[in-house]
């Protein structure tokens, strides 16, 4: 049967409009055209996005601090992701691989301010943290560090125990042992350097003499005659200040020139890469890191709750311990998602919040008190490890 031209132009609009019906938004999508970003159902799949930068050593030299830095933040994110949008946000970390590189670092920063992040979270390195610091300053991004950092700005807050805060338990594990005469030795970098003024005037306080001070470049192979020196002061004990993989061969030199005295280290030591540095001969070793590495054998209390929840997510997504550089990380993205859940989703709001609202904050790394001090965690999430069959041993 032949259709009228009056039937064929009433088909020909009815197709028209179930095609554009069929463009159109679909059934439970609240989306308008104009693309503007949905409030959230509380589903997540129209939540609003927030992102969060990160500035973290993957690969490169300093990987071996950044190795469980950028494990916490994959893993961060998957519980994020599982606890779904936050007062209609979907939290994004964006993480940056700055490869050891300063230089790179930078590049990284300028490319996560451009991507609109709220906060970042870094550096591996006290050097890398000092050259990307004056580029949140000037965005006036919240910047919670993961290496030490001394800046007078109300957008800067710092993740790492001080190297004034890591002396204090350093000098109190040498009146333990009634130790007086110390032989200092330290990398000739950001972090090293930073060591030995921290801790003088607390040795004078306490009446240890330092007999000893040498120093070594960073990435050096061979730090024997630093260790010749040292030996001919004769001191009780041999502090070191440096970070891996420099620390590792400082350790395994002072072992082979046989002295019979302690080496104790910062906590730039407190990972795995330098207990695979001083394996099968690591006898009187010693660092300072974090209870968290001792969890097991520390005593009941709510900080042991903490962080034993935290190292248990830890292991049964990487089948591995989390050390002191992944406590940091998994502190400052704590600290910026606990400024979300209370309504803060702009860089000034986060900076107001963790400087006036977030009060005593009981994180994995110790705690943190901004209203007394930006620049450090308290001393309380620190402890002095040992090395038992090449594993972490409380010594408190």
């Amino acid at each position: 049967m032949k259709m009228s031209s009056r039937n064929m132009l009433v088909f020909a609009l009815a197709v028209m409009l179930l095609v554009l019906a069929g463009c159109g938004p679909q059934a439970g999508n609240n989306a308008s055209n104009s693309g503007a970003p949905a409030k959230s159902d509380g589903s997540g799949g129209d939540a609003k996005e927030i992102k969060i930068g990160l500035v973290l050593a993957e690969t490169g030299p300093a990987s071996t601090l950044g190795l469980t830095e950028v494990q916490t933040q994959k893993l961060f994110q998957k519980q994020l992701d599982k606890q779904g949008p936050i007062n209609g946000y979907k939290i994004k970390l964006v993480m940056q691989d700055y490869e050891t590189d300063d230089t790179k670092a930078v590049i990284a920063m300028d490319r996560l301010i451009s991507e609109g992040v709220v906060a970042v979270v870094g550096a591996t390195q006290v050097s890398t943290t000092a050259a990307i610091l004056p580029k949140a300053i000037s965005a006036k991004l919240p910047f919670l560090t993961v290496a030490p950092a001394n800046s007078d700005k109300d957008n800067v807050f710092v993740m790492t125990p001080s190297s004034q805060t890591v002396s204090v338990k350093v000098v109190e594990w040498l009146k333990k042992k009634n130790i007086t005469k110390v032989a200092w030795v330290n990398a000739k970098d950001a972090f090293g350097v930073e060591g030995l003024p921290a801790f003088k005037d607390l040795a004078k306080e306490n009446n240890i003499e330092i007999v000893a001070h040498e120093e070594f470049d960073a990435t050096a192979t061979d730090m024997t005659v630093q260790l010749t020196n040292v030996k001919k002061a004769n001191p009780e004990v041999v502090v070191v200040w440096s970070r891996t993989p420099g620390a590792g061969v400082v350790a395994r030199n002072f072992k082979a020139l046989g002295f019979n005295i302690p080496m104790i280290q910062s906590t730039a030591s407190a990972n795995q890469g330098f207990l695979d540095q001083v394996k099968g001969n690591n006898e009187g070793l010693y660092v300072v890191g974090s209870r968290l590495s001792i969890v097991d054998q520390l005593p009941d209390s709510d900080q042991k709750k903490r962080l034993q929840a935290f190292r248990d997510a830890f292991k049964a997504e990487f089948n591995g311990e989390p050390d002191l550089f992944a406590a940091h990380t998994y502190d400052g993205l704590s600290m910026i998602v606990e400024a979300i859940k209370a309504g803060h989703t702009t860089p000034e709001n986060i900076t107001k919040f963790l400087n006036k609202d977030l009060g005593k904050y009981p994180g994995i790394t110790g705690t943190f008190d901004f209203a007394q001090t930006r620049l450090t965690s308290q001393v309380d999430g620190l402890t002095v490890l040992g090395i038992k069959d090449n594993a972490w041993k409380y010594e408190e």
